[in-house]
């Protein structure tokens, strides 16, 4: 079991990626929650605490050299890539350590974000990209989170926008964007300052 500094619930381990990724995504989509106790953060949240600091990486481990998350979170639990990209009932969230492919392969670690993560990483990282031009299609789908994922996560469905189940490889109208301007709040016309009445 671990406890959890946002909410102050106490999860089972294997549930803590998916719990916490349900905090994170609400976050960003500016939906409030009546139990938190401790903010998550605006800037690069965790995926085991939601507070900004925490390098993830991803390392090849084991006798098949395939990679494994790794984070210097001391919330950090074992899991599994495979298993996390796909949502399901026990554990909708798929938000895990992603490689950002616009970063340059000499970026190493750098360019290893956590999924829910990443619209803000190319909105700063890469601010200089022309928003026009399409993200290549395999970050497209890695980052993609779809409508069934948000609504089994608590996104309202006024909040969920139509095409999150299209395939888009465009950050300026895929559900990215979304959660790319929430994540900046503050203004009058963010979805965190529309939602306030709501909770």
């Amino acid at each position: 079991m671990e406890y959890l500094l946002v909410c102050e619930k106490t999860v089972k381990k294997k549930a803590l990626r998916s719990h916490m990724g349900g905090h994170i995504l609400r976050a960003q989509m500016g939906v409030l929650e009546d139990n938190v106790k401790v903010a998550v953060s605006e800037v690069d949240p965790c995926g085991f605490c939601g507070q900004s600091g925490h390098r993830v990486r991803l390392v090849k481990e084991g006798r098949k050299w395939t990679f494994q998350p790794s984070s210097t979170c001391p919330f950090t639990v074992p899991f599994s890539l495979g298993a996390a990209a796909n949502s399901t009932k026990a554990s909708p969230s798929t938000n895990a350590p992603i490689r950002c492919t616009l970063c340059p392969s000499s970026s190493g670690d750098r360019g290893v974000v956590w999924k829910y993560n990443m619209a803000h990483r190319i909105s700063t990282v890469h601010s200089g990209r022309n928003p026009d031009q399409p993200l290549p299609p395999a970050l497209a789908t890695a980052m993609k989170v779809s409508r069934s994922e948000q609504q089994a996560l608590g996104i309202p469905q006024d909040s969920i926008d139509a095409s999150d189940d299209e395939p888009d490889t465009n950050p300026q109208t895929s559900g990215g964007r979304k959660r790319k301007r929430a994540a900046t709040v503050g203004g009058e016309n963010s979805k965190r300052s529309k939602n306030k009445g709501r909770a």
